[in-house]
């Protein structure tokens, strides 16, 4: 429940450890402890160790000179020392167990094996050297409050209330022992008893940070369900923000506390009044931030994950949000620069990188587009969709043959991705290769049998080939796979129309299929085809306006609309949407085709002259006659 019971109570012992250990020598002091002299500024006239007489131990026997002795055992400490600030801990704790050969009687040394030891998680060996420094020490206060913490994490609940009861006695003004009993309590779910060692350090004037007492009853009592107990935490963590108002531990519990009882609109109130009056918070930002992200305040969630990217420890994360937030709010030329920065620090990051290139292609910027997408390993979840992007990109810039290249090279890299024969498929049917295309995705369909997409195009490139029977038997395989594939609801249909085969089906595909996308044109334009070959042209005329007005660019929905307009003697209109799908047409002989239209309506207007109504009376009693 606390983390002040495990690593927090680690950290004001840490602080005392940054002396120099005091080692043992060979003269002693009043009290019969060792004195240590540093020899870098007072050597007491000692003579260079070449010359010091021999030490006799009392069995008459040479032992080592003791300031070599003790040189060794400063050298080594002094190097465990720097290796730990550069943070490596392993030669940290080598040097400082070279210490205990040269010294085996420093506590200190101890202490700092037992705190690089639980730097690297290594609890068990952190607790023997903590029992090691009580054991030479057995008065040493930060010893017993580092192994009591010790105990503690290792739910060793009695042997550490042992450690933390004895410090009191040692030291009844101490205040972080019943701080840490009383969290042990806690952790034991003694609730009251808890609190009564909290209350006893608010209480106590020597006790220099009362809210922090106030604070751990209201988490305390927060554990408890009871709304009574509920409501004595909620005090409790106000009375904490009133001693301490930048508290962000109090504050941020607070808010938890409302959130747990479907206030959040308090909590977040309560959040942003803190921003705005202290010191604003990382962890009080990045909450904030998720908020207005999830309420779509993307301004305001920006500015949260500004003060979350100043104080992370892992910055990359958060930026790479505040360019996602960029992006949602279609700033890409900022969200592109982020992006770059980004990159700049993690250059193998590619999924930044696939971000990248997704902005430039927003940005219209196809060639940067293109080379980004380019740069994704091969080992990238990404590379797929990256080949096919690239692959697309420059089909657009008109270099189809660099297209088909990016695209070989990625369905010879990864063949589990089905979207890179897709892709490599649609360039051979841009280039007129039709035969290879389908060899492309019939590979492609041993592998995915079941890829509607894959099933999709095959039928559409066997209907380039003529093979009629081939799409309709794909596309009804599509249906079984997907049966809301859209597409292949379209294409189906729309083959029917144009064979004069099962009218009332492929009707009723087109409207199931226009039911799941109303404004598609081209759906919109099979239906209004099959309702004209079944003769219904008033109705069709409907369906064909309405896929002009979304697709009034496509050459076949104009000439549709145009047989049409002729069949219900829309003769004008029908010459107008004739020439507009000849214009629009780039196949010649397509061209011609539909201007063969436009001179037969001509021709029967040459042979059948209208008049206005006027003169029409006059002139057919004249040939009444």
């Amino acid at each position: 429940m606390f983390p002040y019971t495990r690593a927090a109570i680690i950290l004001p012992v840490l602080l005392t450890l940054t002396a120099c250990a005091t080692f043992t020598s060979s003269s002693t002091s009043e009290s019969g402890k060792a004195t240590y002299y540093e020899s870098s500024y007072d050597d007491k006239n000692r003579a260079p160790a070449s010359f010091a007489p021999a030490t006799l131990a009392s069995d008459g026997s040479a032992t080592l000179d003791p300031l070599y002795m003790r040189t060794q055992a400063d050298y080594y400490f002094a190097m465990g020392e720097a290796y730990s600030l550069d943070g490596n801990s392993v030669k940290a704790v080598e040097s400082f167990k070279m210490t205990l050969v040269y010294d085996q009687e420093s506590p200190a040394v101890n202490m700092r094996l037992a705190t690089e030891y639980l730097k690297q998680g290594l609890i068990s060996e952190s607790m023997s050297q903590a029992e090691e420094a009580v054991k030479k020490d057995p008065k040493n206060i930060d010893a017993k409050l580092l192994l009591g913490g010790l105990y503690s994490s290792m739910k060793l609940y009695p042997k550490a209330m042992v450690e933390y009861t004895k410090v009191m006695k040692l030291q009844p003004n101490n205040t972080e022992a019943p701080l840490y009993i009383g969290a042990l309590y806690s952790e034991q779910k003694q609730y009251d008893t808890a609190v009564k060692y909290f209350e006893s350090l608010a209480k106590n004037p020597e006790y220099a940070t009362p809210y922090l007492a106030n604070y751990y009853i209201g988490r305390v009592r927060v554990e408890q369900p009871e709304a009574k107990y509920q409501k004595v935490a909620e005090d409790y963590f106000k009375k904490a923000l009133k001693l301490k108002p930048d508290f962000a531990d109090a504050t941020l519990a607070l808010g938890a506390l409302y959130g747990k009882q479907k206030k959040e609109d308090k909590a977040i109130a309560l959040y942003r009044e803190f921003q705005k009056e202290n010191t604003p918070s990382g962890r009080i930002a990045e909450i904030l931030a998720q908020t207005y992200i999830d309420r779509g305040d993307y301004a305001a969630a920006y500015e949260q994950l500004e003060v979350v990217e100043s104080e992370s420890d892992e910055p990359l994360n958060v930026r790479m949000k505040m360019a996602l937030i960029l992006i949602e709010q279609k700033r890409y030329d900022t969200a592109a620069q982020k992006l770059e920065d980004i990159l700049k620090d993690a250059p193998e990051s590619d999924k930044v990188r696939f971000y990248l290139a997704a902005v430039f292609e927003e940005m219209q910027q196809a060639e940067k587009a293109a080379r980004e997408y380019r740069k994704i390993p091969v080992t990238s979840t990404y590379y797929g969709e990256a080949v096919v992007h690239a692959a697309y990109l420059l089909k657009g810039l008109g270099k189809l043959e660099e297209a088909l290249e990016v695209a070989s090279k990625g369905l010879k890299d990864r063949q589990d991705q089905p979207q890179i024969f897709a892709m490599y498929a649609s360039l051979l049917d841009e280039k007129g290769d039709y035969a290879a295309a389908s060899k492309i995705l019939e590979q492609g369909l041993e592998k995915f049998a079941d890829n509607a997409q894959l099933r999709f195009y095959y039928g559409t490139i066997n209907d380039r080939l003529g093979k009629k029977e081939i799409v309709i038997k794909e596309m009804k395989r599509v249906l079984e796979i997907d049966p809301n594939h859209v597409q292949g609801m379209n294409y189906l249909a729309f083959t029917w129309a144009e064979m004069n085969l099962h009218l009332p089906e492929a009707e009723d595909l087109a409207r199931r299929a226009l039911a799941l996308e109303p404004k598609d044109g081209y759906i919109l334009d099979t239906l209004g085809w099959i309702l004209y070959k079944q003769a219904k042209f008033a109705e069709s005329i409907k369906f064909l306006e309405a896929a002009h007005k979304y697709q009034g660019t496509v050459s076949i929905i104009a000439e549709h609309l145009g047989d049409a307009y002729y069949k219900q003697a829309m003769v004008d209109k029908a010459k107008k949407m004739y020439r507009k799908a000849a214009d629009l047409e780039t196949d010649k002989k397509k061209v011609d085709e539909i201007r063969s239209k436009i001179f037969a309506i001509e021709k029967q207007e040459l042979a059948n002259p209208r008049f206005p109504a006027s003169v029409e009376a006059p002139i057919a009693a004249e040939n009444s006659r």
